[in-house]
């Protein structure tokens, strides 16, 4: 009997690949549009949340070392869904605005900062604690991807 050998990346991805599945099977229950790219080592995830009469927001999980660390959080320009690469650019123009986002220049980077449990920025500097490995529930990417998409419908702009 042969041993198989899994790598720390393949493990990494697996985990990455079963939180975007949970992510998929919701999508027409929320309204939400999801994609998933491999690039290598690891696994991007884009979310589409349209806000009624209002602007659309796709959000960027790099999932790099998961569940080791928590995802990256960016958002991209919306026209990036159709499109979706690793070199899609977040820019603080297309972020959300509203309550518990978190300027962009303002201590914490160049980039506004959704003050939401789940992504590597909201831990970052000891900011906020909870990251496990693995994470629970209320920290997983889905779970990132429903509280987002409940914060723009209902308080960002």
């Amino acid at each position: 009997m042969t041993e198989t050998m899994v790598t720390p990346e393949e493990e990494s991805k697996a985990a990455a690949a079963d939180q975007y599945q949970l992510i998929a099977a919701q999508q027409d229950e929320y309204g939400w549009r999801s994609t998933m790219i491999d690039v290598g080592d690891y696994l991007v995830i884009f979310v589409r949340v349209e806000k009624p009469g209002g602007r659309s927001f796709v959000m960027r999980l790099r999932l790099d070392d998961y569940p080791e660390i928590a995802p990256e959080l960016r958002f991209v320009a919306a026209a990036v869904f159709d499109a979706p690469s690793l070199e899609a650019v977040p820019d603080a123009q297309f972020y959300p605005a509203g309550p518990y986002v978190v300027a962009a220049n303002s201590g914490r980077g160049p980039l506004p900062v959704p003050c939401i449990v789940g992504h590597r920025d909201y831990y970052a500097a000891g900011w906020h604690t909870g990251w496990t490995n693995p994470p629970t529930n209320e920290h997983t990417p889905y779970q990132l991807v429903m509280n987002v998409r409940n914060a723009i419908l209902d308080h960002w702009s």
